[in-house]
């Protein structure tokens, strides 16, 4: 399913995200993602959210395990000093019940060097109560990993 219309997400009001299904959930948190709406996705997220992306630390030492909504957006923040996020779309997504499960697009710009970086995210996402619980998002790091280098990476 190609999903890039959010008319369904729920919207945040009054610091409240509206109960909605996890499809919607995670459907707003990219939508605010990529127009970034850290207000708006923050109201998405759970005060105690179990966030973990999976990835090389030592090139990407923004990404890793964080508890708690503070945590995650401070890693947001340095992520955004690093990299420009050109585009991000949820090409794929599976939700039930309170589960939902994606494969986006990513394309984003290193700061640093200005090389343009493309790679594809999964994603799995648990909400509860109309917000963001639990993530856990895995790319292809070799590949993002040579695209940040500017290089091969020998085996």
């Amino acid at each position: 399913m190609t999903s890039t219309d959010s008319s369904r997400a729920p919207q945040a009001s009054g610091g409240q995200a509206a109960a909605a299904s996890a499809r919607d959930v995670v459907l707003a948190i990219q939508d605010a993602f990529s127009k970034a709406d850290y207000a708006r996705m923050a109201a998405l997220y759970d005060d105690e959210i179990d966030w973990l992306f999976h990835g090389p630390v030592s090139l990407f030492p923004e990404i890793g395990h964080r508890h708690g909504k503070v945590a995650v957006f401070k890693a947001f923040e340095a992520l955004n000093t690093l990299y420009h996020f050109n585009r991000y779309v949820m090409d794929q997504l599976v939700a039930e019940a309170d589960w939902a499960a994606g494969i986006a697009d990513v394309t984003m710009t290193q700061r640093a060097s200005g090389r343009t970086i493309q790679c594809r995210v999964a994603s799995f996402h648990r909400v509860r109560d109309g917000r963001l619980v639990h993530y856990r998002g895995f790319n292809d790091s070799f590949d993002a990993a040579e695209q940040v280098l500017g290089r091969l990476i020998a085996p």
